[in-house]
């Protein structure tokens, strides 16, 4: 069933709700649609539950208490990777248009080409790329996530090279001496590192919600 067939579902539970200013259903895993407030009540009682279980038994409850915390930093990696994910398709968004101009004008005089107009064109896109910059510079659990695990040190740093392309992009357009083509060049190796970059993105994305999902299956399969 799709999701606009879930939604459209008659059914007893089929309730609005309001999340951080949102409004909408929420749904279970099996497409039935649950209202928050049950979902606060059921969770509240099996805190409780939980705590009067484990006030007398120290090793579980620091077991249990480590799960959690293991799952809040995921979820905390998850939102981080969602949020340069979504900083990273807004990049290209805006580069877009002005790719497009200036593969159109490839083969024009460059005495013809308006640069000024190709500078403009280009501010939109060099705003989303500062938005990344900042970005980056504020995460936590991201870098935490990869000065932990793993991580090839041959993994290009796609964010640095995304900067530097952007000001070699805005330094030639200011000279208005450089060829088209070789401007072309450089729009062809940002657009590139972007899509390696949101490529990046979306793998880790994938990884983090595939731990989180292993990690909920565990604790709820050894509670049922």
């Amino acid at each position: 069933m799709s999701q606009t067939e879930i939604e459209r579902a008659p059914g007893r539970d089929n309730y609005e709700t309001q999340i951080g200013g949102v409004s909408g259903p929420v749904h279970s895993g099996r497409g039935d649609i649950v209202h928050v407030e049950k979902i606060e009540l059921a969770a509240t009682r099996a805190a409780d539950a939980l705590q009067r279980a484990l006030s007398t038994d120290e090793e579980t409850r620091a077991q249990l208490l480590e799960a959690l915390r293991q799952l809040s930093t995921l979820q905390a990696q998850l939102g981080e990777w969602k949020e340069l994910h979504h900083i990273l398709h807004e990049v290209l968004t805006t580069f877009s248009p002005f790719y497009a101009d200036l593969r159109a004008l490839n083969h024009i005089e460059l005495e013809a080409v308006e640069w000024r107009a190709l500078l403009r064109g280009w501010r939109s896109c060099q705003t989303e790329v500062d938005r990344l910059m900042d970005f980056e510079s504020s995460v936590e659990h991201i870098r935490q996530s990869l000065r932990r695990e793993e991580v090839p040190a041959a993994r290009p740093d796609w964010g640095t090279r995304i900067a530097s392309l952007q000001r070699e992009v805005e330094d030639r357009l200011r000279e208005k001496k450089c060829s088209i083509e070789g401007l072309v060049d450089l729009a062809d190796e940002f657009e590139r590192a972007c899509d390696c970059y949101l490529t990046l993105a979306d793998w880790e994305l994938r990884r983090v919600v595939e731990k989180v999902q292993r990690l909920y299956t565990l604790i709820i399969g050894g509670l049922l």
